[in-house]
């Protein structure tokens, strides 16, 4: 079959399909942010356990099911408890379905939500609870968010008073983390006040937290202020220059300044040290779109799929990014391919579907398939 170059009407990746999978103020960070050095309260999610309102039922992101189970497994039932379960399975996938998460709600009223980890893990549920309205947090801390349906009163910063007294006694290096990544937080639940304060509180105990100086260039970035973004994320990395919620962020600026030949380099850098997260790979798709590096971002592509089909995930939106990739670097056949199996998904959103459709029959025309 002949093989040609295609001219696709395609509007940039981040506007054309919504991957729930990216994370928008710091991808994939996992354990990146806690080390061995941290104490409980901060590499444990335990203050937040504690603080989980008592006979209600709970949802739970995969990140805080260890921790559930071992201090308060009397909020779920036994299909939840059992990992096997299609109920335990769904409820992992649901940070990146609000779909899905409606589904459980509606099978057993949520009372109250646990996301523990970075906000990026769970962005798209994040982001529809803020935007429902119907559960509001009611508590933030470095490690966790809790949501409460219908709750009469809403997070306030006195609220950190306990933590602060449990705190009073450790490193100040430690004090300052725990601000510092409470604070990111509260730039991710849209109090970009609150967490500034924090953030500017915790550099004033360490001037040296890189997690301070992170968290401020992502503040920054989301409010479109470039220079002031990058220049916060310079100060985290000559503290530590392999510090990785750093680097992810000083890929992205690179990216929205469209240097993307430098955030192609310093993504590949990425991807080799944490090869399989989701969202660092995704990410590296989008740039090696943009950098012309198309083989990279099929190969991230073709990665994502595997790891999605093994996780039972949807891969429809990830088939229709690899369509787009294979058809930019000129392979017609396998392009084909990936926007047909796409279209075999009767879940494919209708925006995506009718991108498909279009450039499928392009390919197609122009190739003789």
């Amino acid at each position: 079959m002949p093989s040609a170059r295609f001219f696709l009407r395609t509007p940039r990746l981040r506007a054309v399909i919504a991957l729930a999978i990216l994370g928008v103020l710091a991808f994939g960070v996992k354990v990146w942010l806690f080390t061995e050095r941290d104490g409980p309260l901060l590499a444990t999610p335990r203050l937040a356990i504690e603080a989980l309102p008592a006979g209600q039922s709970l949802y739970f992101n995969g990140a805080a099911r260890p921790w559930v189970l071992a201090q308060r497994a009397e909020l779920l039932t036994a299909e939840e408890r059992d990992e096997r379960s299609d109920r335990a399975r769904a409820m992992v996938q649901a940070v990146q379905n609000p779909k899905l998460f409606r589904q459980l709600d509606r099978q057993r009223r949520f009372g109250a939500l646990l996301l523990t980890g970075d906000p990026s893990q769970y962005r798209p549920l994040l982001e529809h609870l803020l935007e429902a309205k119907d559960f509001a947090p009611v508590y933030v801390d470095a490690t966790s968010v809790i949501f409460q349906r219908d709750a009469v009163r809403g997070w306030e910063p006195g609220d950190l008073a306990a933590a602060r007294t449990k705190l009073a006694q450790s490193p100040v290096r430690e004090q300052a983390k725990f601000l510092a990544l409470t604070g990111g937080k509260l730039v991710a639940l849209r109090r970009a006040d609150d967490g500034r304060k924090l953030l500017e509180e915790a550099l004033a105990l360490n001037p040296k937290s890189k997690e301070a100086w992170s968290g401020l260039a992502l503040l920054h970035m989301n409010r479109g202020a470039g220079k002031e973004a990058m220049a916060a994320v310079e100060k985290a990395l000559a503290i530590d220059g392999k510090f990785l919620p750093a680097l992810a962020t000083k890929t992205q600026l690179l990216y929205a300044s469209k240097y993307f030949s430098d955030a192609y380099d310093l993504s590949t850098k990425l991807v080799k040290r944490v090869p399989d997260d989701p969202g660092i790979l995704f990410y590296h798709a989008k740039i090696a779109h943009e950098a012309h590096a198309y083989r990279a971002e099929i190969a991230a592509l073709v990665k994502l799929i595997a790891m999605a089909e093994a996780a039972e995930r949807p891969t429809a939106g990830y088939r229709v990014y690899l369509g787009q990739a294979y058809a930019s670097a000129g392979d017609a056949k396998p392009a084909v391919a990936a926007f047909s199996a796409a279209l075999a998904d009767p879940e494919l959103p209708v925006d995506q579907r009718e991108f498909a459709e279009d450039n499928l029959a392009r390919i197609r025309k122009r190739a003789g398939l």
